[in-house]
């Protein structure tokens, strides 16, 4: 029984990293809505992971707060349609023109 908590600790290790095409991607950790989060840059791609647990109520306001989050860090707008995921991973390209 000593290989399900394993499995489980190597499950949340790889929540802290970004998705396999955003390799190479720059971090910078922030708290947003009290929850700690993550913004992964890689050229004109951005990803944001919540880490954690948020429960259902939480989550409309994560999703908007992690949005919000991806102008203030990068500098760049979030191009059109590109907004897609939910409060646990978000992902954009950036509109930086």
């Amino acid at each position: 029984m000593l290989q399900r908590p394993i499995l489980a600790l190597l499950v949340l290790a790889a929540c802290d990293s970004p998705s396999p095409w955003m390799s190479g991607a720059e971090a910078t950790a922030f708290v947003a809505e009290g929850y700690d989060m993550t913004l992964w840059l890689a050229g004109d791609q951005v990803e944001v992971i919540r880490h954690g647990y948020a429960p259902r109520a939480d989550q409309p306001r994560l999703r908007t707060a992690m949005a919000r989050a991806i102008p203030d860090l990068t500098g760049c707008g979030i191009y059109p349609g590109s907004l897609e995921g939910d409060s646990g991973v978000l992902r954009a390209r950036l509109d930086c023109g």
